[in-house]
């Protein structure tokens, strides 16, 4: 089993190429977060969409954190 901590997730939520082709080599199927990384990407998730300037990053926040 991969444990992906908080930075990796969002790179990959990011679709950062990289980190998408590493998990794609994986020979273990298993990947998971811990409740303390789900919790920091919840957290950020939900300041991003309290702090957003505009409907477009609200947009955007609304979104993020709805796939997450």
């Amino acid at each position: 089993m991969h444990l992906l901590d908080a930075d990796t997730l969002t790179h990959l939520y990011h679709g950062h190429p990289r980190v998408v082709e590493r998990l794609r080599q994986c020979d273990d199927p298993d990947i998971a977060v811990t409740v303390v990384t789900k919790a920091e990407i919840l957290r950020g998730r939900c300041d991003f969409l309290l702090k957003a300037a505009d409907g477009e990053q609200l947009l955007r926040a609304q979104d993020l954190l709805r796939r997450t």
